[in-house]
């Protein structure tokens, strides 16, 4: 009884020394990074936001006329940045990078109701704000211009994107009551909502089947906005940090598999 354990334990370690030897015998590779320094967006007490890389729209009102005018980024895609870094792969088959794009976002949406400003046929006045953030990955071989290479995914990612919306009858029914008073209501009747949020987000792109070679990595994000009625809306990105690791596939999958057992 004694012999049969000493050769159960010996043929255990020798199990374990076999199903361990290759992760010892493989590395992963390069490591590169990029980031966008010390700014930072911050949220403040009274619901502004403030710092890293702002973008915004303003619709107000002028209470003389009624009429709404619009300044600033409104849907244009004019708010946009992008961090850059290069890298280089091993030899060898298999190499894949992961690059992971990281950031501070922070959204701003404010809509103001007013009794200067409403659908005279419906009675209606109504104002919205749409602010968000989308992220994008670039992949090209040698320097620039260089060579795309493919992505997964291929499409911008949204990190964050909120919309507000608020509408009431209310001035159409108190339209004598909301009359405004050019010294004390000089804007009649008003109702407002103002939401801010500041948040943290990141995701992973992937770049497959590489060979030997240099790499540019370029990280981009844009702002969209959209506004109408009396609104306000805001963006602000920062700081950002992105990693890129060369990595190794040495278990071929297949992905999206359901039910797949990995070998070892």
């Amino acid at each position: 009884m004694r012999q049969f354990m000493l050769t159960l334990g010996l043929a255990l370690a020798v199990t374990l020394t076999v199903a361990s030897s290759p992760a010892f015998a493989q590395s992963s590779g390069n490591f590169t990074y990029g980031n966008t320094g010390s700014t930072h967006c911050q949220l403040q007490s009274n619901g502004n936001i403030t710092g890293g890389q702002p973008c915004e729209s303003n619709c107000t009102l002028d209470t003389t006329t009624g009429a709404i005018t619009c300044t600033g980024d409104t849907g244009s895609g004019l708010c946009m940045g992008n961090l850059k870094a290069g890298i280089k792969t091993n030899n060898g088959a298999g190499n894949v990078f992961v690059i992971r794009p990281s950031a501070v976002i922070g959204l701003l949406t404010d809509v103001t109701l007013s009794s200067k400003n409403f659908n005279s046929t419906t009675g209606i006045s109504s104002a919205s704000a749409l602010a968000g953030v989308d992220f994008s990955v670039d992949v090209t071989t040698g320097p620039a211009p260089g060579t795309p290479v493919q992505v997964i995914p291929s499409f911008p990612v949204t990190y964050a994107s909120r919309f507000v919306q608020i509408s009431s009858n209310l001035f159409a029914l108190l339209a004598a009551q909301c009359a405004a008073d050019p010294i004390t209501t000089p804007t009649g009747c008003n109702f407002n909502f103002t939401e801010s949020t500041v948040s943290a987000h990141s995701f992973d792109w992937i770049v497959p089947t590489l060979t030997s070679g240099q790499y540019a990595v370029v990280v981009n994000w844009s702002s969209s906005l959209g506004n109408t009625g009396i609104s306000r809306a805001l963006t602000c990105v920062g700081p950002v940090n992105f990693t890129v690791n060369q990595n190794k596939v040495f278990h071929f999958n297949q992905p999206n598999v359901p039910n797949q057992t990995n070998a070892f």
